[in-house]
């Protein structure tokens, strides 16, 4: 009996009768080059920059499906699912963070692609009541003006962000962590299984261009000197004399010197 599976690269959800969000599988090993970072962190890779990310998406079908159905995604790193995930674990009872990115080559208006998240968690409603579900988690997908920094980056010009969709979904503290611990697991997994070959090859790698190096110092070493015989091709001192072969003696012994004839003070 012949079965149609679908292949995904999801690795959590929590879905209600209105909402979902989930969290995808977008991991991707550091270069050869890179490889004790594990994670690659924006490096060309055939061409194209690589990131290692979760991908996050949140779809809100309260007004239907298909064409009704509103999906929003953004990307977090590893270590900022890690993070969001221990501030769970150490019980915080109000918290507030956010991230927002830009990228893409801007279009005929000068506008790239930009993206908004945000969580928080706040025991209490607008009302003074305790909130079932505390958590807030919101995606905001649009269009912004990328501005590049001095450091190479780009950061999105202030007040130039326009929204094009928006999704948001309310989760309670045992939904919120079940996402975050499959997520953090599967990381650890992934970590394992590719970080072998990774480190592995990169070592490697890096012991032979190590290798390379003090050949090319022992070569280097082994060339004749370019002086002529009896000139050590030191500089001659103050006093017209040639410093001895051993440079960390003090050679008047008048004055406190350190290594390479500096003064003490």
């Amino acid at each position: 009996m012949a079965f149609n599976l679908i292949q995904t690269n999801q690795i959590a959800k929590i879905q209600t009768s209105k909402k979902l969000i989930a969290f995808y599988d977008k991991l991707r090993p550091a270069p050869i080059e890179h490889y004790a970072q594990i994670h690659a962190k924006g490096e060309e890779v055939s061409g194209s920059k690589t990131s290692s990310l979760i991908g996050i998406s949140i779809q809100d079908y309260s007004n239907g499906t298909g064409q009704n159905n509103t999906i929003v995604q953004f990307n977090l790193t590893p270590e900022q699912i890690q993070f969001l995930l221990t501030r769970i674990e150490a019980g915080f009872q109000e918290f507030e963070w956010s991230s927002d990115k830009i990228f893409g080559v801007p279009d005929a208006n000068g506008y790239s692609i930009a993206q908004k998240f945000v969580i928080t968690r706040h025991s209490l409603k607008q009302d003074g009541s305790m909130s079932n579900n505390p958590w807030f988690i919101s995606v905001s997908n649009g269009h912004g003006i990328r501005v590049q920094n001095r450091m190479g980056g780009y950061y999105m010009k202030g007040g130039s962000y326009q929204q094009e969709k928006s999704a948001f979904i309310n989760l309670n503290d045992m939904d919120l962590y079940t996402l975050l611990k499959r997520t953090d697991s599967f990381i650890r997994n992934w970590e394992m299984v590719n970080a072998y070959q990774t480190i592995l090859q990169g070592q490697q790698t890096y012991a032979q261009y190590l290798s390379s190096i003090r050949q090319q110092g022992q070569q280097h070493q082994a060339a004749p000197s370019a002086y002529p015989q009896g000139d050590s091709g030191y500089t001659r001192d103050m006093y017209g004399q040639q410093p001895s072969s051993n440079s960390g003696q003090n050679q008047y012994p008048n004055q406190q010197y350190q290594y390479n004839n500096y003064p003490t003070y």
